[in-house]
């Protein structure tokens, strides 16, 4: 059976760059099962790619091939990666597109060598010339170490849980989604291991404590806590957008007081 190949991109599909990384894709194995993620990515937001991919890559079978543009730095000294945990392969640009895989997976990170790929890489279209083949070799099952090497370097705009006091933490914002969700950097994995299941979220005047199920369990226009589908703490408002009411933006930090 031929791996699945996976688009994540913000070029649109308006353009044909899509259409581009598909037949070359297909080119190079005809025998492709080439899958659209999404190609509606706000363009250059990394940080909106990096939570597209966290919420769809775990449902994709087995030794899927993720391909993943969102490159505003293409062409530059920014490394291309491969990335390969023990499910799946992530190809792309390193600049936070895979921050939250990072946090999810146990992984290893390999740099892609252009200067030693045997076809023209134009600078500034490394989707179709430089990911998009190493894609569909990877989908043929080919061995394309020979335009690797293994790194420990990355980047990744997830910041860590600051303590500020004894039980006074700073949580940072990973992302706000397309309704106004503020998704913070506490997995349901770590918060079943914290030693107090009572804690408090501060933003200014908002103190929420209590984690609900679903939106529905508070009336109209009120705030809440609940996991989200990824199994991400996240503020949300019931018919609305928390971040707009909080005046919260993907850089800031909220209270946690256990």
């Amino acid at each position: 059976m031929k791996r699945i190949v996976a688009l994540l991109t913000d070029f649109g599909t308006e353009d044909g760059y899509v259409g581009a990384m598909k037949g070359r894709i297909l080119s190079i194995e005809p025998e492709s099962n080439i899958v659209d993620i999404s190609h509606e990515i706000q363009p250059f937001d990394t940080r909106q790619a990096a939570f597209c991919l966290i919420n769809s890559y775990s449902h994709f079978p087995q030794n899927t091939v993720f391909v993943v543009v969102v490159d505003p730095g293409v062409g530059t000294s920014r490394m291309g990666l491969v990335i390969q945990t023990a499910s799946h392969f992530f190809v792309g640009p390193d600049n936070g597109v895979f921050s939250l895989i990072y946090e999810k997976e146990a992984f290893n990170s390999f740099q892609i060598l252009v200067d030693t790929l045997p076809w023209k890489v134009a600078p500034t279209f490394h989707g179709r010339d430089v990911f998009s083949p190493l894609a569909a070799l990877l989908a043929a099952g080919d061995d394309i170490h020979r335009f690797l090497t293994a790194t420990k370097k990355h980047i990744s705009f997830v910041k860590p849980i600051k303590k500020v006091e004894k039980k006074n933490f700073q949580l940072p914002v990973v992302h706000i989604d397309h309704f106004g969700n503020v998704i913070l950097n506490l997995q349901k994995k770590d918060y079943s291991k914290m030693k107090s299941k009572s804690f408090r979220i501060t933003v200014g005047e908002y103190k929420l404590g209590k984690i609900h199920h679903t939106f529905g369990e508070v009336p109209r226009d009120e705030l809440l806590l609940m996991w989200d589908s990824s199994d991400y703490l996240q503020i949300a408002k019931n018919g609305g957008s928390a971040a707009n009411e909080l005046g919260i933006s993907s850089d800031s930090e909220v209270g946690m007081i256990l």
